[in-house]
């Protein structure tokens, strides 16, 4: 069958996505014509100069929230464009259109376009944030959409694509919830793939690879940096994360698989840096070091990175083998420095491991990104200065300072389900406004420890904190309560 395969904004710009590009080399394996189009990227590379500030992390929610949707990004960035790139979508004549989710919106005003200019083509939407409890059960439900697929979508897709092309009514398909008169038919979780070095490795062919970008202003260099994985899953349960919930178990793949894939990828699309897109390349140490030794043997000059987690494995002999290997930087989620915090999150470390670990990539060399969460149940104000008390005293260890979030409490995860254990009010799905019945943590009380933390970050770094999904404004409070 012929299938499109579109990414929706908003997402990083700096490589290709992995949704659609995995579920496209998987389809295109099983005989499918595939094309593949980066909605996100084509509209990040035609905005101006100030309305590409609306891909900075603080402005997420502007895409997510329809009286900002509606007010700030359709008129100026979705709509003068939408008509010309449905054109685009259905240039291929598809037969199914698979849409990579990530602002609801945005994707619902192209699903809709889709559908009036072509009513027989099979809408299907996927991604993270189409999990049942989130927005899937809101799109199975839209008569424009056929079927959402839930987490990995190889599996899924190829039998939905399959039973489609066979004709007649949709068999139950775990994995996905499939659109019936105005409901739908909740067909089940899907067990993970086990092996995924089975997998085909993504595709990029057709994307625009000159227009991915590292850049926040102008000239927007591009980045030639190309994504994969080393692993899908997690190996910790830390209480707040949904993407531990919805990968559901850890696999990681072989070194050598790796390497070839990076090999071959640089050498066919002239990639000169590589990103992978794990939450976690170090989950399994054995295979991020036989990856390691295998660069180091046969040589590459991609420099390369990737998220990791703190753990005793992570040590200095394995940190100046990945900086022989050309690992560049890291990317850790160490949410605070409170070891009664991070032992309530279920981090598995403290603040000493952190410490060891800082010295060690300051003395090899190895840069680092970083998150705080603010507000977790289990953190007080004495807690909370705790952070930041680790903050100021290894200033100097900090490649960049970190970025914040306020803690949000999504349905399905483990801090959630324990809502009753820590007291906790959570009105309806509003993931962000919960607070403790005692008083001690709510928005207000978060927003004001973001604006201390704020005040240490412009003394220690001379800058303003940055949080995900909220700018200046809504970090506004009273003041005079706190």
């Amino acid at each position: 069958m012929r299938v499109s395969l579109v990414a929706t904004p908003v997402w990083a710009t700096k490589s290709p996505p992995l949704t659609v590009t995995y579920v496209g080399a998987w389809l295109r394996r099983l005989g499918h014509d595939v094309r593949l189009l980066d909605w996100n990227i084509e509209l990040h590379h035609g905005a101006d100069d100030a309305t590409r500030e609306y891909w900075d992390r603080t402005h997420l929610h502007k895409w997510q929230e329809d009286g900002r949707y509606a007010d700030e990004i359709h008129p100026r960035i979705v709509g003068p464009t939408l008509s010309a790139f449905v054109d685009r979508v259905l240039a291929h004549d598809p037969q199914v259109v698979g849409f990579g989710v990530y602002s609801l919106q945005a994707t619902m005003a192209m699903v809709r376009e889709v559908k009036r200019r072509n009513p027989d083509v099979f809408v299907v939407c996927g991604g993270q944030v189409c999990e049942r409890d989130f927005y899937g059960a809101r799109l199975a439900r839209d008569p424009a959409v056929g079927a959402v697929v839930m987490g990995e979508g190889e599996g899924p897709m190829g039998d939905l694509v399959a039973a489609l092309e066979r004709g007649g009514d949709l068999p139950a398909i775990p994995g996905c919830l499939i659109h019936r008169d105005g409901g739908f038919l909740d067909c089940g979780d899907r067990v993970p793939i086990k092996d995924v070095n089975s997998l085909p490795w993504p595709m990029f062919d057709g994307l625009p690879l000159d227009w991915y970008t590292a850049s926040v202003e102008a000239p927007w260099e591009p980045s030639h940096c190309g994504t994969t994985m080393m692993s899908r899953g997690c190996v910790r349960k830390c209480d707040f994360c949904l993407q531990a919930e919805i990968w559901q178990t850890f696999r990681f793949r072989r070194g050598e698989d790796v390497y070839a894939e990076m090999e071959a990828m640089r050498e066919r699309f002239g990639f000169r840096q590589y990103h992978f897109n794990d939450l976690l390349i170090n989950g399994s140490p054995v295979q991020l070091e036989r990856f390691c030794d295998l660069v180091i043997e046969r040589g590459t000059p991609v420099p390369w990175g990737g998220n990791a987690i703190v753990g005793k494995t992570l040590n200095r002999r394995l940190l100046e083998k990945m900086v022989a290997a050309g690992c560049r930087f890291l990317g850790f989620g160490f949410e605070s420095f409170s070891d009664e915090v991070l032992a309530a999150m279920g981090k598995k470390y403290g603040r000493d491991d952190v410490h060891r670990l800082l010295v060690d990539m300051k003395e090899v060399g190895m840069r680092f990104f970083s998150n705080l969460i603010i507000g977790h149940p289990a953190e007080t104000r004495r807690h909370f200065a705790e952070t930041v008390e680790f903050l100021v005293s290894h200033r100097d260890y900090f490649t960049e300072p970190p970025t914040s979030s306020l803690l949000i409490v999504q349905e399905n995860t483990p801090v959630h389900r324990a809502r009753e254990h820590w007291g906790l009010h959570v009105e309806g799905r509003d993931a962000l406004h919960w607070r403790k019945r005692d008083g001690s943590n709510d928005i207000e009380e978060r927003k004001y420890r973001a604006q201390v933390l704020n005040g240490f970050y412009k003394s220690l770094w001379s800058r303003d904190i940055k949080i995900t999904d909220m700018d200046r404004e809504d970090l506004t409070i009273d003041a005079e309560a706190h």
